[in-house]
């Protein structure tokens, strides 16, 4: 995941398309990778969603919420196994 991505705000329609479909095909090999990009995912859909009012793209937001929680609760519970964590 690229951390030198733009403000999302600043971005229009078109350009916010573009920024996630350049985030999209990159390897993600750790699940906090994936979390990260489930999380930018998400940012990208409910700006879309915002700015249109568009239901699909909210839905999608929330689809990539939830996968990004999920990941999230996996790598909470898998560091609670192995006695890892914060």
């Amino acid at each position: 995941m690229s951390e030198n991505r733009p403000d999302l705000s600043t971005l229009t329609g078109p350009q916010l398309v573009r920024a996630f479909l350049a985030e999209i095909d990159k390897p993600r090999t750790t699940p906090a990778e994936k979390a990260a990009f489930f999380d930018f995912k998400a940012q990208v859909f409910a700006a879309l969603a915002e700015r249109g009012g568009n239901p699909d793209a909210a839905a999608a937001a929330e689809r990539a919420r939830a996968d990004r929680d999920r990941i999230l609760s996996q790598i909470a519970t898998g560091e609670t196994l192995s006695g890892g964590g914060l």
